[in-house]
This record gives structure tokens, sequence and C-alpha cells, in this order.
């Protein structure tokens, strides 16, 4: 039997099944549906049309050493999944708000802490976790197992590879290896999907060597962009980079003269003098 406190607010057509639990001061649109076991607790206000699946629970106490006695709230907005196990905190103070947009798509074990703010259509993949104060944008994709820095943000349409540490910003468009958490290029496979033209992309592989390929002062990459890209999708490139605080993923980059060592056993060293300089003339063509 589920348990709903009077005080809730459904509308209609909610659905509620057994062993979930639904707490005073909170809102939830028509035709959202709440799993076996999972938690509503009060201060969420939800739109309509979101599943909250099993074990979920949304609107928790924020995770802080500090935390006031009376905290904030979580706004959600419509047409969300968040699957099973997914966590979402309430703000840290009073009249401070964790907010979720619209259609996003949470996987099993996500967890959005308190004070973060996602946009529309971002996809988490199973475990991925947003510390407080995290931004991540619009149609941005989280892969399994990705943990965020708080205050860190993860711009429109990044894709961030499974495992990254991010400690700081993505800039918009731009795809995240995994392993090493640095860039690697643009989302073009993302970019695509979401109708951006051939001119949309160009104008942005254009914009990606000013920023990571010519060498160019900070200050100096902020104003080439403004004047080359006025327009476009480039151009929100430079008001992402003069609003951050926490520094920008860097390239990842090969060395620029790769070297093949080649082995030769030491007996063969020995015995001659000729294998020496063989050894020698065959590192030197390698490099």
């Amino acid at each position: 039997m589920a348990c709903v406190d009077p005080k809730a607010r459904l509308g209609e057509g909610v659905q509620v099944d057994a062993f979930a639990r639904i707490e005073a001061d909170v809102t939830l649109g028509d035709h959202c549906i709440v799993r076996t076991g999972a938690v509503i607790r009060s201060g969420v206000e939800a739109g309509c049309h979101n599943e909250f699946c099993e074990h979920a629970v949304i609107g928790g106490p924020p995770q802080h050493a500090a935390r006031p006695v009376e905290t904030g709230s979580a706004l959600i907005g419509k047409e969300n999944v968040f699957r099973e196990g997914v966590t979402i905190h309430l703000a840290l103070k009073p009249g401070h708000t964790t907010t979720v947009g619209d259609n996003n798509y949470i996987m099993a074990g996500g967890h959005v802490g308190h004070d973060a703010t996602l946009g529309n259509n971002v996809i988490f993949a199973n475990g991925s976790m947003l510390g407080g104060h995290v931004t991540v944008a619009d149609q941005a994709f989280i892969s399994g197992g990705v943990a965020v820095h708080q205050f860190c943000r993860v711009g429109r349409l990044a894709m961030v590879g499974g495992h990254a540490r991010v400690v700081q910003d993505i800039p918009p468009y731009m795809m995240v290896d995994g392993i090493s958490g640095c860039i690697v290029g643009l989302n073009t496979v993302g970019l695509r999907r979401s109708g951006h033209t051939t001119a949309d992309i160009n104008q942005l592989k254009a914009a990606y060597r000013v920023i990571y390929r010519h060498g160019l002062a900070w200050r100096e990459v902020i104003s080439t962009l403004r004047e080359e890209f006025p327009e476009g999708p480039a151009s929100e490139l430079a008001e992402f980079f003069a609003t951050g605080t926490r520094g920008f993923a860097q390239e990842r980059r090969g060395p620029s003269t790769p070297t093949l060592k080649l082995r030769i056993p030491d007996t063969e060293e020995a015995n001659t003098e000729k294998s020496t300089e063989e050894r020698l003339v065959l590192r030197a063509k390698a490099g």
C-alpha cells in the first residue's frame, strides 16, 4: 500500500504504486507515475508526465556538513524519466532551488546534488553524479560513471565519456575522453542528430582551432571568438568562456615527435660494433 500525505498536491491521473511514499508539501503534475519504493520528499514540485522509477529518492536533504535546519526546494519540469535508484537533493538554503528542466532521462543510480541545474533533453547514463551547484546545459550527454565536481559547468550538446572525472568546465559542443578527461574534438554526431548543418559544424571547427590550436592568450581567444563568430552556434562560446570561474578542460594532445625505440639484445650489441651502429640508425629513423 502506498503512503501519500494528505497535504501532498497531486494532479489528475497520477499513478502511485504500492510501497511508494509521497510526503507533505509535494506537488505532482498530471499523469505522473511513482513506482514501487520511490520516495518524493517535502519541497519537491514537479510538472506533468514525469516517471519516478523504483526506489528513486527525489528531494532528499543536501549532503553537506554544514546543512542548515531549513533547506531549499527542488523544481522539476515535465516529461522526465528518473530510473531506479536516482537521487536528487534539495537546495542547501531556503529560497534556493535544485532545478531539472524538461525531457531529461537519468538512468539508474544517477545523482543530482544540491543547487544543481539541468537544462532540457539531457541524458545521464548509469551511475553518473553531479556535485553541488553544477550546471548541465541542454542536450548534453553524460556517460556512465562520470563524476562532475561541484560548481563545474557542462555546456550545451557536450558529450562526456564514461568514467570521466570532470573538475573544470566543459565548453558547449565538445567531446571529452573518459580516460584523460580532456577534450578530443567536437561532438559531431550529437550536432548532426540535433539538426545542425554542415555549415554550422564547419563554423564550430574553425572556432575550435581558435580555442585550442592557435596558441593565443586567453583574452585573445575570447576577443577573437567575439569578432569572428558574432552569429551561429559558435557565438555561444565566447560568452561561456567569459563567465567561467573554474577554468576549462584542455585538449588532449599527443607528443609532437613520437619515437619508436627498437631494442636489440645485449648479447648482439656486445658481439660487434656494427650492431650498435645499426641500433642508433634505426632509432634516428624512427624519430
